[in-house]
């Protein structure tokens, strides 16, 4: 269940199914699909509070070890998911996709994640250029002496 109340899928590799099932296994609620998956300390269901303590301290973590990959200042559970949004979009993941994936219900709210770097704008109109308009023949550029008149400014 998400935001409002709507129930939604999402889908995960192999490989996250495979530590969520042994996950599942360990705190003994792999036959309750009624439970909570994660728990905090003090709630069956964690709170936003207690995700963004957990995201805190792990960016704090990553920080020390690599202070020159940390570019904002402050990191947010939401922020992450923009980054995400975004590195789908980058990668050539269709906006509706992207939609579903992060569950919203108008195609307007997706668009606020397409706040694309300009260097992926230049890559992607490069892309375009070189398919649409290939550079097989070089146009020859006739040289011309130093203070010479251009032909269509001679009288």
């Amino acid at each position: 269940m998400g935001k409002g109340n709507k129930c939604r899928r999402v889908k995960i590799s192999t490989h996250a199914a495979t530590v969520l099932k042994g996950y599942l296994e360990k705190r003994h609620i792999e036959h309750s699909p009624n439970r909570h998956i994660f728990s905090s300390q003090t709630h069956e269901q964690m709170t936003i509070s207690c995700i963004e303590e957990i995201v805190k301290k792990y960016v704090s973590k990553a920080k020390k070890l690599h202070p020159d990959k940390f570019l904002m200042k402050g990191y947010t559970p939401h922020s992450i998911r923009h980054t995400t949004a975004t590195h789908m979009l980058e990668a050539g993941v269709p906006l509706m996709v992207i939609r579903n994936f992060l569950g919203h219900a108008s195609i307007q709210t997706t668009q606020v994640y397409a706040d694309l770097s300009q260097n992926t704008v230049d890559k992607n109109i490069r892309k375009w250029n070189e398919k649409w308009f290939p550079q097989t023949i070089q146009p020859e550029i006739p040289k011309r002496e130093e203070n010479q008149m251009p032909d269509f400014l001679k009288p």
